[in-house]
């Protein structure tokens, strides 16, 4: 019925005269009349009377549609959004009638429409959301036997009966508009039913075995018109819902003519098994000009989730939230924002135990009318809203979702096919999903027998793993389980495991007690003695995290590493002298392949050098006459951006030298031109030029007995002077 998606409530208007029909000559006017008072179903009498005699009257179609959607019924408006949805000056339309086809399963076709309404209303990121998602109705009406519902027909009548909330083990309180006013005969134009009484009633178990149902025996709480979706808070003792905005003697009219709904609260006298009396409102930001309705309180008490229209929300009805005050008065109302509200109903709202919201709505992808929705608050958000699917879920209205404290049976509502009612409600058992898992050792892969399976919230006895490491458990689904697995000789696993509908393996690696070390022995290239004090940097290149460690007197420091995982190790020594030291120098390691308990070795020998002491190049050759760098020579002169690289201070001169073929200016020349040829190559590889200054000595500085001018010539062959073009560098700056 809709007085649980349109909640702008209708008292019906005993003002209402003989006059007023009188004048009313035409059917379009007395459809018009029944229309402005929300009696769609009388206003629908008379525009399909006037339709037949004007079949294109777009006017007739038009409202014709619209009191059907208003009555919730789809199926019969949508013969009238086909042929209206090809205005695109009303793109509305377009969209009415693809929920109209949404609605009646006709999923293909619905994407269609709801293609067509983007394209005029581009910027409706709910419908887009829509378009995106009804791609997974298949999925969703699939039932995956999760749940076992059960038509409670001890409680539900031919009327609407909805809106439940839990009063101790047994007891459930809802509201229905199965039996004419015990005042007058009054009823809600908009449903043409009774108003909303509460009810109580007992179910015995979860088939729906009713022990007694009955009106609630309180002129407190049952007055003339709506009074509806009750929630029972267990610690406060007190009873919300909503009811409609009327003091007992008359009703309160917002601008638009209806009657709002307003949160009351009533104190219940456990002791005393009675209602205490006095009827208040329960919230602060109850209004004549806007619903506040659909309450649900914590376990606590101390947070209010409701349901309202009022201004600044998304759609035509949003889910807030209250914090109560010190005071105990509820502080001011928060929307929950975009991730939960859409440009539609988003209303129904229930806190369970564990924190899980639910909720209905039909702005998020469903299978049609309104579906319902859970989400969690993490991290300062609502995660994205996921539909809990069927059975509960259907191409109709569902709704009022509610869950016991064992977090497997509750209540919910729904208007399909196959009901007793408008309205029904139904009770559900949510069913065991089976979770399959693995553990095995995390480095090698191999399986692991006789590790002991725990969780939280339990499963039950502890399991052991069978010899293939596989091991299974019984849990709930769409819940959070903390597992551990415990063997002897291996760390304790630690896994926070959600468990979906269809789970997929849990896997569990355990890793073996003790560590891997890492030995860094640090020695003197030269003397190959240990280097004592040597300072060792070892970076985690996976984590970049460094470790600093002296060496000791045999020149060892030892690491805590990693598996899997690739390291630098750097070391450098200072002798006491500024202008002797040994260099820098760093390497790789990794320890793929190592697994604990283990022990890496890594040796680092280190040069000394002292400032304006020349150091050869080892193997930097030139050819004849020429200056370029050959592919041998490059090979070096990379050990050298290195020694640079590791040692970012450091300032050289880098020095070139000819053999003694030639004349003395021709080697000058020819040797600056292979300096700076080597300066340059250092450079290209990402040294800072200012770090480097080149020198060419020509053949001045022979290393050998070749002579080639003069009275002395030594004549040598071409390995000889090979020798001699040579490349040098000196250390000016540490």
């Amino acid at each position: 019925m809709n007085t649980k998606r349109i909640f702008s409530l209708l008292i019906l208007m005993i003002a209402l005269s003989a006059a007023a029909f009188a004048r009313s000559s035409t059917s379009i006017d007395m459809g018009n009349l029944y229309y402005k008072q929300f009696n769609f179903k009388k206003a629908v009498l008379f525009y399909e009377k006037a339709l037949k005699h004007d079949k294109a009257n777009t006017y007739l179609l038009q409202h014709i549609a619209d009191s059907y959607r208003l009555m919730n019924n789809w199926p019969a408006a949508r013969p009238y959004y086909q042929q209206l949805s090809a205005d695109k000056e009303n793109p509305l339309n377009m969209l009415y009638y693809a929920e109209a086809l949404r609605a009646d399963k006709d999923y293909p076709q619905a994407k269609i429409y709801y293609t067509k309404y983007l394209a005029v209303v581009p910027n409706d990121s709910s419908v887009r959301e829509q378009l995106n998602w009804i791609d997974r109705t298949k999925e969703l009406s699939n039932e995956h036997m999760l749940y076992q519902i059960t038509n409670l027909k001890g409680i539900n009548s031919p009327f609407s009966d909805f809106g439940v909330t839990m009063h101790g083990a047994d007891d459930i309180y809802f509201c229905s508009n199965r039996r004419p006013d015990a005042y007058v005969i009054r009823v809600d134009n908009w449903t043409k039913g009774s108003f909303l009484k509460l009810y109580r009633a007992e179910v015995k178990d979860s088939f729906g075995t009713v022990k007694d149902s009955k009106l609630i025996a309180s002129t407190t709480v049952n007055k003339k018109f709506h009074q509806g979706t009750p929630c029972y808070n267990e610690k406060l003792n007190e009873l919300y819902f909503d009811r409609s905005n009327y003091n007992g003697k008359r009703a309160f009219f917002a601008s638009d003519k209806t009657v709002k709904l307003k949160i009351f609260k009533v104190g219940w006298l456990p002791d005393a098994n009675k209602w205490d009396g006095e009827l208040k409102e329960a919230v602060p930001f109850n209004s004549r000009d806007y619903s506040v309705c659909h309450p649900s309180l914590n376990k606590g008490g101390d947070t209010l989730y409701f349901t309202s229209d009022m201004p600044g929300g998304y759609g035509r009805s949003d889910i807030y939230m209250s914090v109560r005050q010190r005071g105990g008065e509820w502080g001011p109302p928060s929307n929950l924002g975009p991730g939960i509200n859409t440009s539609g109903d988003d209303m129904f709202p229930f806190i369970a135990e564990d924190g899980t919201l639910y909720f209905a709505s039909d702005g998020h992808m469903g299978l049609g009318g309104l579906d319902i929705f859970s989400s969690k608050y993490e991290k300062g958000n609502w995660t994205e809203p996921k539909n809990i699917g069927a059975p509960i879920n259907s191409n109709a209205d569902d709704f009022g979702y509610v869950i016991k404290s064992d977090n497997k049976h509750g209540y919910f509502c729904s208007n399909r096919d196959g009901g007793m009612g408008d309205d029904d409600i139904y009770s559900f058992e949510r069913k065991c999903v089976m979770v399959n898992g693995l553990t095995y050792n995390g480095y090698t892969r191999e399986p692991i027998e006789g590790a002991a399976i725990e969780a939280k919230p339990t499963i039950g006895a502890n399991i052991l793993t069978a010899k293939e490491g596989t091991f299974s458990f019984c849990t709930d689904p769409n819940s959070d389980y903390a597992i551990t697995a415990k063997k002897e000789g291996f760390h304790q696993a630690n896994v926070n495991y959600h468990v979906t509908e269809h789970p997929e393996q849990l896997n569990i690696p355990m890793y073996p007690l003790g560590d891997i070390k890492l030995e860094v022995t640090v020695q003197d290239r030269k003397t190959h003695l240990p280097l004592d004090s040597a300072r060792v940097k070892v970076t985690n290149l996976y984590l970049t995290k460094d470790e600093i460690c002296y060496t000791n007197k045999e020149g060892k420091c030892m690491f805590l590493a990693d598996t899997n995982t690739r390291y630098r190790i750097a070391a450098s020594k200072e002798t006491g002298d500024r202008n002797e030291k040994y260099i820098n120098v760093s390497t790789e390691i990794s320890t793929k392949g190592y697994y604990p308990p283990s022990l890496v070795k890594q040796l680092v020998e280190l040069d000394k050098v002292k400032i304006g002491v020349p150091i050869k190049i080892e193997n930097i050759y030139y050819d004849l006459d020429k200056w370029f760098i050959r592919p041998d020579a490059a090979i070096e002169l990379n050990r050298l951006v290195k020694i640079l690289a590791d040692n970012p201070t450091m300032e050289i001169e880098l020095s070139s030298h000819t053999d003694c073929r030639a004349s003395a200016q021709y080697n000058l020349t020819l040797s600056k031109k292979r300096a700076q040829s080597a300066v340059e190559y250092i450079a290209s590889q990402g040294i800072n030029m200012k770090r480097m200054t080149s020198v060419g000595y020509g053949k001045s500085k022979l290393l050998n007995k070749c002579r080639c001018e003069g009275k002395d010539i030594v004549p040598c062959t071409e390995e000889e002077h090979q020798v001699n073009r040579r490349t040098e560098f000196k250390i000016k700056k540490f």
